[in-house]
């Protein structure tokens, strides 16, 4: 008997992961060359590639890449709050025999219709032109869940979601293709996406019966401490993404933060709180339209001693998304891990990564840290696409 309770102990957290299927639906399919695929890329960044540093590493993609399915399906997975929800995402992989491992991509921000399946593409797709199985979950508030507030910041849920995206495709590589899926992985995220990379890395290390087996992490201006940004965001007055309100909205509805907007916001942005919340349109161009500078549209008791309790409120929400927690045991010394961050981005600060990366790298274990003199948040995506392009390759 007591040999039959450890062998029920030990199979639990597999039959806890793999007894339910996640695959629900296939959406929508389509076949893309690589011309296609670098056309998108130039259309979303609105680059002149021939200035640009990227120009060269989509040559070299042309050289090496081929064509690749880009498969929309929907799955189970769950909220922040445990409920379950049917998810969307992209499955894409190479039209070639051998595979030669999964990029499991964590997406950055952007607006509600730009997401991988509403556009049947997305940039992180362009690592399957080089044989990779690539997942890009739309992420809960896009796609099939397009209805829901974007959860903002919370990494772990963002992990589970892109967790329950890999057993799908598990899913459908047995029943459609008759092939498995290679259980090596590369993790992948840039801004929004960095933290939750970090935190799938922590899932799949800690639980390996979701049968992934993680080689590198790989990570680009990650804000995975929201408090010490917001806290340097107030210090120096300006941000050039208007991301606070939407992170109010998002608190309110996934953590009963119960913040009061009108103790926190005035203003236009005030005003218009429920429009640029909705993530409906591109916080980068939102501050065009209502400034950079948070003093002007930030509530006045942000800058007074006492403050207001809705400001202890949000302080509170944005220190409980944190990653990782102080408890979280280190990662396993073969899980390879590259951070890149700029001294001058200008939207999350660099002491994110200067946190983290103190961290993660007390004793032995393989960090590369590229702490930039110099670029913006978006002149530094290129060149983080870039080290993940090197380490494909």
């Amino acid at each position: 008997m007591r040999k039959f309770l450890i062998l029920v102990l030990v199979l639990f957290p597999v039959l806890l992961v793999q007894g339910q299927q996640r695959l629900l639906s296939i959406m929508d399919q389509q076949d893309l060359t690589l011309d296609q695929q670098v056309d998108s890329v130039i259309v979303e960044f609105g680059l002149d590639v021939k200035e640009q540093e990227l120009s060269r590493l989509l040559g070299m993609l042309g050289r090496l890449g081929g064509k690749t399915r880009c498969v929309a399906v929907s799955y189970r997975t769950e909220d922040p709050k445990g409920g379950e929800v049917e998810a969307s995402g992209l499955i894409v992989y190479p039209l070639r025999p051998i595979l030669r491992g999964v990029v499991e991509m964590c997406p950055y921000n952007r607006e509600k219709n730009l997401c991988g399946t509403a556009r049947m593409y997305t940039t992180e797709a362009l690592a399957a032109t080089l044989g990779y199985v690539v997942l890009i979950p739309d992420n809960l508030g896009y796609g099939k869940t397009s209805h829901l507030p974007i959860p903002y910041q919370m990494s772990e849920n963002s992990a589970r979601v892109s967790a329950d995206l890999r057993l799908a495709a598990e899913e459908y590589f047995e029943q459609t293709l008759k092939r498995k899926l290679p259980s090596k992985t590369i993790l992948y995220g840039y801004s929004l996406g960095a933290p939750a990379a970090l935190a799938l890395a922590y899932l799949y290390t800690s639980h390996p019966e979701y049968g992934a087996r993680v080689k590198t992490l790989c990570m680009g201006s990650g804000c995975y401490d929201p408090l010490q940004a917001f806290e340097q965001t107030l210090e120096s007055g300006h941000i050039n993404y208007m991301i606070y309100p939407s992170f109010v909205r998002s608190a309110n509805a996934w953590m009963d933060a119960c913040i009061n907007v009108a103790n926190v916001f005035r203003g236009r942005v005030l005003e218009d709180f429920d429009r640029i919340a909705s993530g409906l349109e591109n916080a980068r161009k939102l501050v065009e339209e209502y400034g950079s500078d948070v003093r002007a549209y930030l509530h006045p008791d942000f800058y007074t001693p006492e403050g207001n309790p809705d400001i202890g409120r949000l302080k509170t929400a944005l220190s409980a998304l944190t990653i990782p927690h102080e408890e979280k045991k280190p990662l396993p010394s073969y899980v390879k891990v590259v951070i890149r961050h700029s001294v001058t981005d200008d939207i999350v600060p660099v002491a994110c990564s200067d946190r983290l990366y103190r961290q993660i790298s007390q004793g032995f274990r393989p960090v590369r840290y590229f702490r930039e003199k110099s670029g913006t948040h978006y002149e530094t995506a290129v060149r983080s696409f870039r080290d993940l392009a090197f380490l494909l390759l």
